[in-house]
């Protein structure tokens, strides 16, 4: 689930505004962190410290339901508070009026960002946990719509210290089918494929209040949940998914549509489990005066991709469809050069902050200056530095100077030291994906690429954020190029089954194709999916 494209028309506006405005009084932001979570914001210790234990009560509820075996520690989430329509601008500038809030887990921070003045906050944030939670479960290659009624399910949770109640309704979804009538709905072998209709239209609301309405079905009973459990095996095994759910539930398509409107016309049931709720602990610090004022500018540089890609042709699109997508490629241009700006000068008002070090050097990075952001860094870059984020950040400018690089000697000189900072950036903290990332950078392209350590590198990677696409899609090549064919396949599915499909889903469709063949195995012809711009997976309106 990528940070869609968002229309950044106010962005120039309120970086106007900001520069004629007197500067206000500074607010000082927090940290609170947990087992699974790190909070930020800048609201009082108490909100924050509660907020904190909110979120760690909900994850202590899934993991008792759906406990998760891991050989490693999983790395903490990290969740920043919105306080009102100002901040959620200063976290993605030209952001929906109605967006409650939005998951990023396909950039450089994996996180998610919470509205906490919009009435529909806590559904934001357990939704998109549901999802990061997913990905940590075994396999993690379920169908689209189960993707999306599994966190519609528990986004309606109420965590309380005393009580946790859950499968409450979604009263946005049940609106859905009492406005409409039963014959609009989408067929049910749609809602199964989450497929764009037969008239060409992706119809978002119908397939997310039916995924809602379906998952509430199975999770009612044992024996439909049962059923539920046998089609998801089913399908991870490689079964059509329509034809997995007949055989696991007797029903047709058709008939499952009737049995799912007759459940949810009746009484819908609720669970209030009775289980004991510890009480987390959570550990508040006070980030310095620049953390507080660079915090959303940190937060969007690390959100920004390094290099901008081009314009992917799609089958079938018209060419308004592609002018408009073309037209918000020109406004994340302007968006873009407005956040070097800020960075570079953000950078120059804190140099004498670690902070304002970090920003600048990033700056530098997305202009495509990357050694004049290795030169901002070279201070600090002492025998004992050992914070992971300078160290890592070195790295990756020196390994865009070896990729620049025409001397093959200067090259392999950079290539060299970048390698030994992300060492010392492992040893300092063993738990960053973009450590692994990194490496695997330094790596891509050299003889003898992917070695057996290249493989356990993206493993690595790839199990500590398993939620990154990006690290799905470098293993599953990797895999390939190995001829490991059955491994890139189960890497991949979860991608290909991004109820949202898009670029990644696309690339990742062409990365099983390629291995059922290379196994083969029949390949079945590729389902069309929704666009990216179609309804936004990272964000839930009020």
């Amino acid at each position: 689930m990528t940070m869609l494209t968002i229309l950044r028309v106010t962005a120039m506006a309120v970086t106007a505004l900001a520069i004629v405005a007197p500067t206000p009084a500074w607010a000082q932001w927090l940290k609170a962190e947990t087992d699974h979570f790190i909070i930020y914001g800048d609201e009082s210790e108490r909100a924050v410290r509660t907020y904190a234990e909110k979120v760690e009560r909900f994850d202590f509820f899934l993991r008792t339901y759906y406990p998760i075996h891991v050989d490693h520690e999983i790395p903490k989430l990290e969740i920043y508070l919105a306080d009102g329509r100002r901040d959620m601008l200063s976290a993605e500038p030209g952001i929906g009026a109605s967006v409650g809030g939005f998951y990023s887990p396909n950039s450089s921070r994996i996180h998610a960002v919470v509205n906490t003045e919009s009435q529909m906050g806590d559904h934001v944030i357990f939704h998109e946990y549901g999802h990061h939670f997913m990905f940590q479960m075994a396999g993690a290659a379920y169908p689209s719509w189960f993707v999306e009624g599994f966190a519609e399910y528990y986004a309606t949770s109420d965590v309380r210290p005393d009580r946790i109640q859950f499968g409450r309704h979604s009263e946005g979804r049940m609106l859905m089918f009492v406005k409409q009538p039963v014959n609009s709905w989408a067929p049910m072998a749609d809602v199964l494929k989450w497929r764009i209709s037969d008239s060409g239209r992706y119809r978002a609301g119908d397939y997310y209040a039916q995924a809602w309405g379906l998952t509430h079905y199975f999770m009612s009973t044992p024996e439909r949940t049962q059923m539920l459990g046998q089609y998801l095996a089913a399908v991870a095994g490689g079964e059509d998914s329509v034809v997995a759910m007949q055989a696991a539930t007797g029903r047709t398509p058709e008939q499952l549509q009737t049995d799912m409107r007759l459940y949810l016309a009746g009484s819908i049931q609720y669970h209030t489990p009775q289980i004991e709720i510890p009480t987390p602990e959570v550990e508040v610090t006070r980030l310095s005066r620049a953390e507080s004022e660079l915090a959303w500018l940190d937060l969007r540089l690390d959100r920004e991709p390094v290099e901008v890609q081009p314009v992917e042709p799609r089958e079938g699109e018209t060419d308004r469809a592609r002018a408009r997508r073309e037209e918000a490629m020109r406004e994340d241009a302007e968006a873009r050069a407005q956040l070097i700006q800020d960075a570079l000068a953000a950078g120059e008002r804190h140099r004498d902050e670690r902070i304002g070090l970090l920003v600048k050097a990033r700056g530098h990075r997305l202009e495509g200056r990357s050694q004049a952001g290795f030169e901002v860094l070279e201070p600090v870059l002492t025998a004992d530095e050992s914070d992971p984020v300078t160290l890592r950040l070195a790295a990756e400018l020196l390994l865009d100077m070896a990729k620049a690089e025409t001397d093959p000697a200067q090259a392999t000189g950079h290539r060299r030291e970048g390698v030994a900072y992300l060492a010392r950036a492992l040893d300092a903290d063993p738990l960053d994906f973009r450590i692994y990332r990194a490496l695997n950078d330094s790596r891509a392209g050299q003889p003898g690429y992917p070695s057996d350590n290249d493989i356990s590198t993206l493993e690595v990677g790839a199990k500590l954020a398993p939620q990154s696409f990006d690290m799905r899609m470098r293993l599953g090549r990797a895999y390939m190029a190995r001829g490991l064919y059955a491994e890139a396949i189960e890497i991949a599915l979860p991608v290909a089954n991004s109820p949202h499909g898009g670029s990644w889903a696309r690339r990742a469709k062409t990365l099983i194709a390629s291995a059922q063949t290379a196994m083969g195995q029949t390949v079945d012809p590729v389902e069309e999916t929704p666009s990216e711009d179609a309804e936004p997976e990272a964000t839930v309106a009020d």
